[in-house]
């Protein structure tokens, strides 16, 4: 028979090895859960989060396109109203990021480009405009670009552009009179960019009163821009289209109209406004 010192060590070996059991065992359970929210973790950064952050700019350039129809339209009234109207119209930079994960910011820029589009009557003049830019800084969905020249509104992305609001080009009678009205945005030196992440007006205010002058006999009409193609389309839909005898050439940095005839006779209505990106506003 067993002493009762041996009994009472048998006893204190066996719980020791209990316990050393139970300490694996919580050892191993930890390394597995810890295992588990890693995988867990890389499933959602690899999976989920691209796709969340993908529609979160997309989304973005969604709000950023209504803002700027909203520009656009602001200018337009201010175009063609005659008085010295003031306006303001907020455009977002940047996205914010994902609750928990501190990823999925991204920052933009808001610029006014000096003398950026220059549009010349043959007769008539020159006329030269100031351009408002939105550049997106996307990280997963396409870059785009929307900007404002003398009142058309144009998307450009991957170094394409198309036209996404014409320009107030009104034909007044059927391939003989038209109205060009042309919107000369001047920005306000030392508040013409912003760049980052915030809402931003864009405080716009037309100078009074517009100018009009009558051009007989218009044979030809040159834009210089960036953004050629988008005039290109501009030219069909509101002069080509509308009975006038034309030819359209664009170029790298120009698009040239030319008049096949003498009987085309413009109104050019141009109205200047003062332009500027309220810095003190962004919240």
């Amino acid at each position: 028979m067993l002493s009762s010192g041996k009994m009472m060590k048998n006893r204190l070996f066996k719980v020791k090895l209990k316990e050393s059991d139970n300490a694996v065992a919580g050892i191993v359970v930890t390394v597995l859960l810890i295992g588990l929210m890693l995988s867990v973790m890389v499933m959602i950064n690899t999976m989920y989060v691209p796709q969340w952050l993908e529609n979160s700019e997309a989304s973005h350039m969604k709000e950023t396109s209504n803002q700027f129809t909203q520009l656009k339209y602001a200018l337009d009234i201010q175009t063609l109203i005659n008085d010295s109207t003031a306006m303001t119209t907020p455009i977002t930079l940047g996205t914010k990021d994902i609750p928990f994960l501190n990823r999925g910011r991204t920052f933009d820029t808001l610029e006014i480009i000096n003398d950026a589009i220059t549009i010349d009557f043959t007769p008539g003049g020159s006329y030269t405009s100031d351009v408002i830019k939105f550049s997106s800084g996307n990280s997963y969905f396409v870059d785009q670009s929307y900007i404002y020249e003398a009142g058309a509104l144009i998307i450009s992305q991957d170094e394409k552009s198309v036209l996404y609001g014409s320009p107030p080009i009104v034909v007044t009678e059927y391939g003989v009179n038209f109205t060009f009205y042309i919107t000369e945005i001047d920005g306000l030196a030392g508040k013409t960019d912003a760049s980052g992440y915030g809402t931003y007006p864009i405080f716009t205010r037309a100078r009074n009163p517009t100018n009009e002058i009558i051009i007989n006999n218009v044979t030809q009409i040159t834009i210089s821009t960036e953004y050629p193609n988008a005039w290109k389309t501009i030219f069909e839909q509101t002069i080509e289209d509308y009975g006038f005898d034309c030819d359209i050439s664009p170029s790298n940095n120009e698009v040239t109209l030319t008049f096949n005839n003498a009987y085309n006779n413009c109104s050019i209505n141009n109205k200047e406004i003062d332009t500027q990106i309220a810095f003190g506003l962004a919240e």
